[in-house]
């Protein structure tokens, strides 16, 4: 027997309860890791997946103040603007802090979405273990939020971070209202009010929260009105599992909150036109719809295959389906009610589903999907609790129901991940989650719209308009389509059959500003000034930040010599797209004929700033700066683009004129301007005036005079061959100066026929 040490004693063994709170907590923590490390592996490739054309666009990409980062102007937009038709002041901060740290990259922000999912998850199961005290099916309902391929749709699209993030808030607010429940001080309150304001504030789908709280108070926390009376020891009847009056006073001030948050969303979805009339959907419809739509996501949840993006609306469902899925309902509700005296958990899962579903289920009609994967994230969470507890009450009798459990679990995990890798591969772009879409659907107008699109992004224009013919077939007032098919017809050069197809969505929906924009275009191309500037005043009133539509209206109207309005119109371009060079351009060229040199200057600079590949505005640039008296900054612009593009003839006989005929004499060099001139005039094959009268003022620098007078005789030829007379009087004088020995000294600032 082994001796001891004298003054030790035996360690004294860990109490029963100390040693069950010990292996509990390691279980914890082994769990949790796992809910980690399992999404991470099954979510890694999304941070190579790129941005969607697809809401991404409207949410980050194509979106200006978005893209700008946390900027004063884009933090007030957040909360005062709406956002595709949605109030969610805190999502749209979330993607501006992307772009301010990571810039416009789609990694980071794909893996931001991960992030959130993880936490979610963590957060889901910490709150089951913490209300229930049972491991092993609080992971289970975990895992499967985890790893469910319904899921995919939240986390693995950008513009869905409003899901993952308001879920987040959703976790936050559960925890911090078991915190309230078990110490029920007023700080504990203002945080539960904040956690959910934030949570509202993410998506307004979290309106039905203080219903779940509800749920909640029934099961786990038992917080029931027969709890209350008999101290939680005895087991309720059915009526004694509803909310005492002061449990629901005390969801008042959350309910009041709902209530704001539902008025606004429903403001916004009006004034953004994404909201659909009783007229065009009646109740009937929409109850119809809503049915089939819950029994179809249940049946999704049991069999995750054919999800795709979209899933056009059927006004048409057949009965046969309405009525089954009803009666599915129906059958569920009343096992659920049966069940719930002594299955408590049933009763807060099934409603949990139901009542979570309900601002998404179609009974308020928006947009024209009849349902989506992304609107389970959080109402699934009551089917896996049915699910996680209910299987084990089930199989408590069978002597091996630990086994049997556990083995379902696994199953059931495992094809879920499985689905899940399989899931997300389509969504790393536009084109394969779009083309996925038409393998598993029908009638898709929208899956044929966006395939189109990125046709059109590549070029393919002819496949495109197939696709948006077949848009239009299957919808025939998606006027998007009429659109774009305009827009490949109006390339093609068929100006009056794209007319056409722009009348077409006007028709379709007269208040699309875009086709009025289009239309204009057209018209002015074909001549109809006055036609072309009345679309694009009706583009600007339907879209006042209208950006093309206020850079066209300038243009057509400084055709028409109506300069002050271009400019004011060029400007308001510029103010709404100051990333863009093209209406700085424009700009800069009605200043500069205006005589506003100084600001066509200013113009032209900016424009560079924003596209320094742009030759030609470079010259112009360079042109401006000459009709502004800047020699110098002129003869750096064009040295700027001959070095760039040694073979513009413009440039080099520009700069050939400048050296040779500038009045100060630092500045010429006549042996650089016969080099840049003769070059040019070799090979424009001695056709081109402007070269020759600039190489005859360069002989004339270096004292070639006889030479001079030959070539300008050749310029005098050739400006009457191609109908210039300002440069062929323009020459004829200077023959002169030639003949009598004497070069051409232009002052700056002098025009250069």
């Amino acid at each position: 027997m082994a001796s001891r040490a004298p003054g030790t004693r035996n360690p004294r063994p860990p109490q029963r309860g100390q040693s069950t709170s010990l292996i509990r907590d390691t279980t914890t923590i082994w769990i949790s890791l796992a809910l980690i490390l399992v999404p991470v592996a099954v979510y890694a490739p999304v941070r190579h997946y790129a941005f969607l054309g697809y809401d991404d666009p409207a949410y980050v990409t194509q979106n200006s103040l978005v893209k700008a980062g946390l900027t004063r102007d884009g933090v007030v937009w957040a909360w005062t603007g709406v956002h595709q038709a949605t109030w969610h002041p805190l999502t749209t901060l979330s993607h501006m802090l992307d772009c301010q740290l990571f810039g416009l990259t789609p990694g980071p922000m794909h893996l931001g979405n991960l992030v959130l999912h993880i936490l979610n998850t963590v957060l889901l199961f910490g709150f089951l273990m913490r209300t229930t005290t049972r491991p092993w099916p609080s992971a289970c309902v975990a895992a499967l939020f985890a790893v469910h391929p319904l899921h995919v749709e939240s986390v693995a699209w950008i513009a869905e971070r409003k899901d993952v993030l308001s879920a987040f808030f959703w976790m936050v607010t559960l925890w911090t209202y078991v915190s309230y429940v078990r110490r029920p001080l007023a700080r504990s309150y203002c945080w539960l009010l904040l956690a959910y304001m934030a949570a509202l504030l993410s998506k307004p789908m979290a309106v039905t929260l203080p219903l779940v709280l509800l749920l909640l108070d029934v099961w786990p926390l038992g917080r029931t009105a027969a709890a209350e009376r008999r101290g939680g020891g005895a087991r309720p009847g059915f009526r004694d599992l509803a909310p005492s009056l002061s449990l629901l006073l005390e969801k008042l001030p959350l309910l009041l909150l709902a209530g704001v948050v539902s008025a606004v969303t429903v403001i916004a979805q009006r004034q953004g036109g994404a909201m659909i009339s009783l007229a065009a959907a009646g109740p009937t419809d929409r109850l119809a719809n809503a049915v089939v739509a819950y029994a179809t996501y249940l049946w999704k949840t049991i069999w995750p295959t054919n999800l795709a993006v979209f899933y056009p609306y059927d006004p048409a469902l057949p009965w046969w389906q309405i009525c089954a899925s009803a009666v599915f309902l129906f059958v569920i509700t009343v096992f659920v009610l049966r069940h719930a005296r002594l299955h408590r958990y049933l009763l807060t899962g099934w409603f949990w589903y139901l009542i979570t579903l309900i601002p998404v289920s179609g009974l308020v009609r928006f947009g024209g999907h009849a349902l989506a994967d992304r609107f389970t994230y959080l109402p699934l969470i009551g089917i896996f609790i049915m699910v996680a507890w209910g299987i084990p009450d089930l199989l408590r009798a069978w002597h091996h129901h630990q086994a049997a459990c556990a083995g379902a679990a696994a199953l059931a995990l495992g094809a879920c991940t499985v689905l899940t890798a399989r899931q997300l591969q389509p969504w790393q772009d536009t084109q394969h989650l779009f083309e996925h879409a038409l393998t598993v659907t029908r009638n898709n107008y929208v899956a044929h719209f966006m395939l189109g699109t990125v046709l059109l992004e590549e070029g393919r224009r002819d496949e495109a308009f197939t696709q948006f013919a077949e848009t239009a077939r299957i919808e025939p007032t998606y006027f998007k389509a009429e659109l774009n098919m305009g827009v490949i017809l109006e390339a093609r050069g068929d100006r009056e059959a794209a007319k056409q197809q722009y009348l077409a969505a006007l028709r379709a929906n007269p208040d699309y500003a875009d086709a009025h924009n289009s239309l204009g275009a057209v018209l002015a191309a074909q001549g109809d000034t006055d036609g072309a500037v009345a679309q694009y005043r009706e583009a600007i009133r339907l879209d006042p930040d209208f950006s093309a539509a206020h850079n066209n209206l300038a243009a057509t109207l400084a055709k028409s010599g109506q300069t002050d309005e271009a400019i004011v119109h060029y400007t308001d371009a510029i103010r709404l797209s100051p990333q863009h060079p093209e209406p700085h351009w424009n700009l800069a060229l009605v200043l500069q004929q205006s005589g506003h040199l100084s600001e066509a200057v200013e113009q032209f600079r900016a424009a560079l700033q924003l596209n320094p590949q742009l030759v030609e505005m470079r010259y112009r640039l360079a042109l401006a700066y000459v009709q502004a008296g800047h020699v110098r900054e002129a003869e750096a612009e064009l040295n700027q683009v001959l070095h760039e593009h040694p073979d513009s003839n413009a440039a080099a006989t520009r700069l050939a004129w400048l050296l040779a005929t500038a009045d100060n004499a630092q500045l010429r060099d006549g042996a650089r301007a016969v080099q840049l001139a003769e070059d040019t005039v070799q090979r424009t094959q001695q056709h081109d005036a402007s070269a020759l009268n600039s190489l005859a003022a360069a002989y004339a620098e270096v004292g070639r005079y006889a030479r001079a007078a030959d070539i300008a005789a050749q310029g005098i030829e050739a400006a009457s061959h191609s109908g210039q007379s300002a440069l062929r009087d323009a020459l004829t004088a200077r023959l002169s100066l030639y003949r009598a020995g004497q070069p051409v000294r232009e002052a700056q600032g002098a025009q250069h026929p």
